[in-house]
Parts: C-alpha cells; structure tokens; sequence
C-alpha cells in the first residue's frame, strides 16, 4: 500500500504540461518571431505555483505513509494483553466517592464474541477489583480470586451499586480490620427482608469458616462471594433479583444506615396477619419502643423520617395504634371487622410522621376544623413499595387539607430520599412536570374512596387546591410543636401510651 500510495504521489509530482500557443501568421522574411507579452508574464507566475503545490503533495504523501506504516507494524506486533502505563481516571459510574487520580493500569480483553472490553481498577472498592466495560453488554465488576481453585467473582452491576454495598458493609464494621461476624451477615438479610433459616445459617458458618456467629472472619470480598452465591445469575436469566432488585435495595439499606439509632430499629410481628391480634412492634437493642414517640421527625440532613403504615398496591387499614402500650401498628377494627379500603388498592405508601400529632382542641384557620387526634398523615409518591413498619428518609413537596368527618385530616405529600426521582422534585410544580396528573388523582383518590362504604364525599380546605413545600413544612412543625405539648400537660397516661422518650 505504501509504494502505491507513492507511485500516485508520483503522478501528481509531474509538471504541469501547459497549451501549446496559438498559431501567428508567419512574420516576414529576415525578421525574428515577437513572444506574446501576456504568455511571457504567466509563465513564472505557473511556475512558482506549481512548484509550492508539488512541495505540499511531497509532505502530504510522506506522512501518510509514514502513519499507514506504523499502524501496519503496531497491528501484527500487538500481544493479546495491552499493558499501557500512565496517568488515567478509572471508568466509574459512582457519584458519590470521588476518585483520586494515580498511577493506574488499564489493559483490554478480548471477550468470547469478539468485541474488546475495557478493565479499569476499582481501588476504592478493594486492591484485586476491576470494571469490566464495552459496548457489547453492560459493566460488570469483577473480584479476582488469589486462591488457586477459586473462580473470579463477577457482578454484573455498576461500580456504584457495589459501592453502596461496601457502604453498609463498613458500617458493621467495628474495627478498623474491616471484618464482621455472621451475625452482622444475618442482620443485613433481615434488614432485606430475606431471614436465613437455620439450614442457611449452618451453611453460612462453614462458607466463612468461622467457629461461631461472633467471630469476626468475614471481609467485604467473602461477603461478596456469599451474596453472589446465593444470587447466582445462572438460575436468574432475566437479571432480576441479581441486578436491578438487589441495587435498589442495598440502595435503600444504605440510606437507613446514615442514621445510626435508625439503623438498630427492626420490627417483629406478632399474631395470625388475618386476626385482630397481629401487630407489627418496634425493637431497639432488644428493647420496645413506639414509632410515635422513639422514632425522630427530622435527621441531620434535613430529611424527615416516614413510618409506613400501608404499603402502595395493598389495601389493609394498617395504623399505629396510639392507645396501646409502645404504639404498635395493628389494623383497624370497626364493628368487630378488619377493616379494608373498599374503593381500591392504595395508588401511593401511606403512613405518618413520627412525633407529630393533630390537636382536636386547635381550629385550623385554613379547613375551620379541629385535628383528628393522631400523628399526621404522609403519602408517600416515590416508585417503590415500602412495607408496613419501614422507616423511609423523604423530603416534603406539598400539602393536601383533607376535611373527614369535620375534622382537619392533614396529608403530607412526600418523597423518598433514595428514589430515583427525589433530585428532580422540589416542590409542586416539580411534582406536576415530573409525574403529570399526579395531584389531581391523588385528590380524587381521597375525595371519593369512602364512599364505596356508602358515605359522602370528602371535602377540602385551602379552597380544594394542593399546597407547596414551604406551607406544607409550616403545618409540620406545628404539629410537632403540639406533640411536644402534648408530652406535657399529659405526661405517661392511657391516650399517649406507654414509651420510653428517646428524643423529645
């Protein structure tokens, strides 16, 4: 290719063959042939133009074989493994860990189909962890094995899910060997929702070979090589409990744990979920506690904190019971039946805040009506469904003013913290943009869902128009501010229940 390349170079390196001249009658005998003046003044002027143009084709040619040559040489020379040195910025879709740059080594494979995959190191997720990336599938990041006999583990995810999984892994940590127990294994499976059976648990202790529940063995890679095998894609072809399930709720997890005391809160039940006996408690180190009065309103971030009482898709009137001891969750009883919500499924997870609560003794200026005597109401707008019990960091974005029964029925409209919308919607108008019609279903949900008991329509203050975050958050603190005053002109007696006060 290069000697041909030259060759037309060669073409073009010919001088320019210019007209002949226009034929003269012949002059007179004895008289020499005058030159045209205009021929005689062009001819340097072509001259010196094809010369420069000549030149040019000269250095355009060379280095074209020059590069032609190279890229001919790298290309039979090139190992099945490019080992380049340098300065790079790993290939990482975390956001929230920045990562420094160093010296780095970045190499490329060749995987079975044919296409070139990208490994870049995960330094800040462990020393022998890579991010596998190409255009062919999606990323994958893999923990190489150092024990012979042992496969590499890959998780097909992002740099960031698995983040966020040494994230809640280093916050059971309690010392800097960066290694837990089994028993903090078993917490986090709870904390999921996924409790191991006494069968897993046997097989959990040989997997990490520890003695004991309390033996500290367990490090972030062999947690990771116990997730995968529990979770292994091989029997999960569509990718949903190893990929998107699983990173939402490590996600989910993650943001709990950013609250200490709320991390160590669990709930158990008790009685058949069909009877009027079952209740869902709440449990700090072994201790009870009530969700009303233990669970704080606010955390450092200016977040609030949702107890769920509903979950989205479901219908049961679950409630925290605020005349019992410890305000556990029960379902609501009406002339001795479990009560349901007739009109339909919930659209949204409906609960409350804690350490609020709606004085019957107030009149409301904006409904001119007084409180329903109970926390105030949240719903809760974010994608995913929470269970009964869960507690949910979420920001407030509006305000519905209910009116039930002559009472002022207050509904807070919120979203999670670790939703995927929460960084787009601010206030009203966000929520509007983001998820059109939303307010007035919401508003039609709960104007029209009690009658199919056979009442009347529900009303509305604030002129049957949602309000926006700033009203929304005034009318929370002012509830808040009555349960401080209800703690103390009542003190410990039956309405309020029994408690321990962990936060006032």
């Amino acid at each position: 290719r290069s000697y041909a390349l030259l060759g037309a170079g060669s073409i073009v390196l010919l001088p320019p063959r210019l007209p002949p001249p226009p034929a003269r009658p012949s002059p007179r005998p004895g008289r020499p042939a005058a030159m045209p003046a205009t021929m005689s003044k062009l001819e340097p002027l072509v001259a010196m133009t094809a010369l420069v143009a000549n030149i040019a084709t000269v250095g355009a040619m060379l280095y074209l074989v020059h590069k032609v040559t190279a890229t001919a040489m790298k290309k039979e020379a090139r190992p099945s493994f490019d080992f380049t040195e340098g300065l790079a910025e790993p290939v990482v879709a975390a956001k929230s860990t920045p990562v420094s740059f160093a010296k780095r080594t970045t190499f490329a494979r060749s995987s079975s189909d044919g296409f070139t995959r990208q490994l870049s190191p995960l330094d800040h997720i462990g020393e022998d962890v890579v991010l596998s990336s190409g255009p062919d599938t999606r990323d994958e990041v893999i923990f190489r094995s150092s024990s012979e006999g042992v496969k590499d583990t890959v998780i097909q995810d992002s740099p960031e899910a698995v983040e966020a999984m040494k994230k809640v892994f280093k916050r059971l940590c309690t010392s800097s060997r960066e290694t837990v127990c089994a028993q903090d294994v078993k917490n986090v499976h709870n904390l999921l929702g996924e409790p191991l059976d006494e069968s897993e648990c046997t097989e959990m202790l040989k997997f990490f070979g520890a003695r004991d529940d309390q033996e500290h063995t367990v490090t972030f890679e062999m947690f990771i090589r116990w997730w995968s095998s529990l979770h292994d894609s091989a029997a999960d072809p569509d990718g949903y409990y190893s990929q998107e399930r699983y990173r939402q709720r490590f996600k989910v997890l993650q943001s709990r744990l950013k609250d200490p005391n709320i991390a160590r809160i669990s709930t158990t039940e008790d009685g058949d979920p069909s009877s009027r006996r079952y209740r869902v408690r709440f449990v700090q180190d072994e201790q009870q506690l009530s969700p009303w009065h233990d669970v704080p309103l606010k955390n450092n971030d200016g977040s609030y904190n949702f107890i769920c009482e509903i979950p989205k898709w479901t219908r049961k009137k679950y409630e925290i019971a605020t005349g019992e001891d410890f305000n556990p969750i029960k379902q609501d009883v009406k002339n001795g039946l479990l009560r349901e919500y007739k009109w339909g499924d919930m659209l949204f997870n409906y609960g409350c805040f804690p350490q609020t609560w709606e004085d019957p003794k107030v009149l409301s200026e904006e409904t001119g009506c007084p409180g329903d005597n109970d926390p105030i109401d949240v719903i809760e707008l974010g994608t995913r469904q929470r269970p009964t019990g869960s507690i949910t960091r979420v920001k407030i974005i509006g305000l519905i003013a209910m009116i039930d029964d002559d009472e002022t029925d207050w509904k807070i409209l919120a979203i999670a913290m670790d939703d995927d919308r929460a960084r787009h919607i601010q206030d009203l108008a966000d929520l509007d943009a983001h998820m059109p019609g939303v307010t007035s279903a919401l508003t039609h949900w709960l104007r029209m869902y009690k009658t199919a008991e056979g009442k009347g329509e529900n009303k509305f203050g604030c002129g049957g128009k949602p309000q926006g975050a700033a009203f929304a958050t005034r009318i929370v603190e002012e509830t808040h501010e009555a349960w401080r005053k209800l703690l103390t002109d009542r003190k410990i007696d039956q309405k309020v229940g029994g408690y321990t006060i962990a936060t006032v």
